[in-house]
């Protein structure tokens, strides 16, 4: 009798969902006991319904039009996942539309970051994930490609959409976003020594060098004939896998010259440094405060050379300590 009095004490399920309507007019956030508890609570707010005893005719669907039938389904998916709410009206679903138009306004909200840095692309595909990086991708490979081998704004203008309007061609687009990530890794490691009141002399030798190599430019080109360029000659990079892996165990891949959606998702791939930037960083300070000098090439190799950088996808971009990666 105690177990089954305990039993009895035990709390339903919980589960923190967000919710929103077939226009997609805003998102809540719910915890909910159980289906029909989720279809009373999202129906005060939604007002989705003439009639509210019939909650029956409320559809549940995750973004890709799958039905969430009942709280065994309900309970399987993971916390603030996205529901959406649709009427069925005479047993015909009133639904928006096919995996296609939820993609495009998924793409259209892309579109809308290209003014942000792949940072903040990131951070929204993270909170937008639900599967949809997966069929983002899905989609994006659906797209038209025809036009991937023209080079200038001029034979490809919606390629160009949201860029900088003094770039004219892609290869040049391409060259800044690696110079633009190389300049970051310097600026950061620029920014430790001067907070540490270090000299900036290895910083200054270091700036040399990759002047010397334009800022390693050649990274993206498709067009540059350097054994450092990470794409074949039709612009199509392969992901080179997590850290501690010598390849891509999902054959990820991406041609950012086929279309601006390509284009846009490339900037959430990482160039990712085998042996991490702070611990490089933190060697380099310690190796000044020691007044042992400095072998700013080995540095420069650490920070800037495929030597110590892989391009991945970033569901192969490892977050957190690479243990087992250590500076010689």
């Amino acid at each position: 009798m105690e177990i089954i009095k305990k039993m009895g004490c035990i709390k339903p399920n919980r589960l923190a969902v967000k919710v929103t309507d077939e226009k997609r007019s805003r998102k809540v956030g719910l915890v909910v006991t159980s289906l029909t508890d989720l279809k009373k609570k999202s129906h005060d707010i939604f007002k989705v319904l003439a009639d509210s005893h019939n909650l029956d005719s409320l559809f549940v669907a995750l973004e890709d039009g799958t039905e969430v039938s009942d709280d065994g389904y309900l309970f399987s998916l993971a916390h603030n996942t996205l529901l959406i709410l649709f009427q069925v009206k005479a047993g015909v679903l009133i639904y928006p539309g096919s995996l296609q138009q939820t993609m495009e306004r998924y793409i259209n909200a892309l579109h809308d970051l290209q003014k942000f840095n792949s940072e903040e692309v990131v951070k929204f595909i993270e909170n937008n994930m639900d599967e949809k990086l997966k069929l983002t991708w899905q989609y994006v490979t659906t797209l038209s490609s025809t036009k991937s081998h023209f080079s200038s704004i001029s034979d490809h203008p919606e390629w160009f959409t949201g860029c900088n309007k003094l770039v004219t061609t892609k290869e040049e687009y391409f060259r800044k976003c690696a110079q633009g990530r190389i300049r970051s890794y310097l600026r950061d490691a620029r920014n430790r020594l001067s907070h540490s009141k270090l000299s900036l002399s290895p910083i200054e030798k270091l700036k040399t060098c990759l002047e010397e190599k334009k800022y390693f430019a050649c990274y993206f080109d498709r067009t540059d004939r350097s054994q450092d360029r990470l794409c074949d000659s039709k612009g199509e990079f392969q992901c080179q896998g997590q850290y501690n892996k010598p390849i891509c165990q999902n054959n990820h891949w991406i041609n950012p010259y086929d279309n601006a959606e390509s284009r846009i998702l490339f900037s959430t791939w990482n160039l990712d440094h085998v042996i991490e930037r702070i611990k490089i960083i933190t060697d380099l300070c310690s190796q000044i405060r020691c007044n042992n000098g400095c072998d700013h090439l080995k540095y420069f190799d650490l920070l800037f050379s495929r030597k110590n950088l892989k391009l991945v996808h970033k569901n192969c971009h490892v977050i957190g300590p690479h243990t087992e990666c250590q500076i010689a």
